[in-house]
């Protein structure tokens, strides 16, 4: 066996390394001098070496800035809060507002914002300019509506209350609804459909033969208020039967806010109780409606405006033919709940058949029955006349079930 230790022969010679590294150390070292010789006289090869080498430093640069943004302590900032009530930022300064800004707000996920300050006013900077729409503090100019627009009346309400909710005068909710009130605002109840004019003024319905001036002088304003963005008015185009026509700060015909006395029954024809005026507040019960209505004046001829009549649509009922002094039947079983003076409607008989249904008969010239009464079908209630909006006697019929007017011929 051979004596010698084994690991004499893998441990190199240490001199002759250092001699090597001294050797190499050297080559470089001259290579080194002999680049920078070169390259103090050759722009090109500088160049290249900064092009080599530039990568390499910005590798290094950025290695060192996520160092030290790594010792940096993050807090995050969550988005606000959303919901069906509105958006509320707290300590950002922003208040509550109202669902229609929620759609113009898009969510942002959490915000990581640094304690530096310099990063938070940045970040706080951006984090207002994502939610800039959603201010509540944004000014938006009051538009005028376009169009008209309805409204069913509630229990409870109404004309000031109504005037009041849309910003209106209570004079421009009558005279915008001369034909469905009769100028007879006491007369209002559930179920009934006004019209809501954009503006103040007045609501007119065309009639055959009438003129731009013709109306304009009706309402006392100048011609020129009737071509406005509501009416479909063409310059120099003739006005068609039936138009509704916006007349803003139009001036409407008188009425009463409340019912006045009435005026004396026709003379000799029919005969009338004193019962005049609203039932009030009055408890009454009577029979109970049999469910089909018969003809109040016995017949189906008409003289004068058909339910919504094209002529005039906003007309609520049906004007029947009759005489002066003709009977007029009370169409079913109920009870009279009106019985007195109804403005437009002159001389009125309302009957409340307790079936939701309710009939108006108008223009009477002398009462048969009073407030309170009970009444039977075919039941004489008044006497045909011509009291009120009338030009001459008929029967101004209406049919409403729960405060909205029905078409009389359906039921005939």
């Amino acid at each position: 066996m051979n004596d010698t230790n084994i690991y004499d022969t893998q441990i190199p010679d240490v001199p002759h390394l250092q001699s090597e590294f001294s050797s190499t150390l050297g080559r470089s070292v001259g290579r080194l001098v002999a680049m920078i010789w070169r390259w103090s006289s050759d722009r090109q090869v500088i160049a290249a070496f900064v092009g080599r080498y530039s990568a390499h430093g910005a590798i290094l640069t950025l290695a060192l800035l996520v160092g030290v943004l790594g010792r940096l302590t993050l807090l995050p900032i969550t988005a606000p809060d959303i919901s069906a009530d509105g958006i509320t930022l707290g300590s950002s300064g922003f208040t509550s507002v109202s669902q229609p800004a929620i759609a113009e707000v898009v969510a942002t996920p959490t915000i990581p914002i640094a304690t530096h300050s310099f990063t938070k006013q940045m970040t706080n900077q951006m984090y207002r300019a994502v939610f800039r729409q959603a201010q509540p503090r944004t000014t938006i100019p009051e538009r005028v509506r376009l169009d008209v627009i309805t409204y069913t009346v509630h229990s409870g309400d109404n004309i000031f209350g109504i005037a009041e909710y849309f910003d209106l005068s209570p004079y421009t909710i009558v005279w915008a609804n001369m034909e469905i009130l009769q100028g007879a605002p006491w007369l209002i109840q559930p179920g009934l459909t006004l019209f809501i004019l954009p503006v103040d003024g007045a609501y007119h319905t065309v009639l055959a033969g009438e003129t731009v001036e013709d109306i304009a002088e009706q309402y006392e304003v100048p011609p020129s208020a009737l071509d406005n963005v509501w009416n479909d008015l063409a310059s120099n185009s003739s006005l068609r039967e039936g138009m509704l026509l916006v007349i803003p700060d139009g001036v409407g015909a008188d009425f009463e806010w409340e019912a006045p006395p009435p005026p004396p029954a026709v003379p000799g024809v029919g005969s009338a109780l004193a019962s005049w005026g609203a039932c009030g507040d009055i408890s009454v019960s009577g029979p109970g409606a049999i469910g089909w209505f018969i003809l109040p004046t016995g017949s189906q001829a008409v003289s004068g405006w058909y339910f919504h009549d094209s002529r005039n649509p906003t007309h609520g009922g049906l004007d029947y033919k009759c005489s002066l002094g003709d009977p007029i039947y009370a169409a079913d079983n109920g009870v009279v709940v009106f019985a007195g003076w109804g403005g437009g409607y002159g001389n009125l008989v309302r009957v409340q058949h307790g079936n939701g249904y309710q009939t108006y008969y108008a223009h009477f010239s002398a009462f048969a029955v009073g407030c309170g009464e009970s009444v039977y079908q075919g039941q004489v209630l008044g006497y045909c006349g011509s009291t009120g909006w009338s030009t001459g006697p008929h029967l101004h019929y209406e049919i409403r079930y729960n405060g909205v007017p029905q078409d009389p011929q359906l039921f005939e």
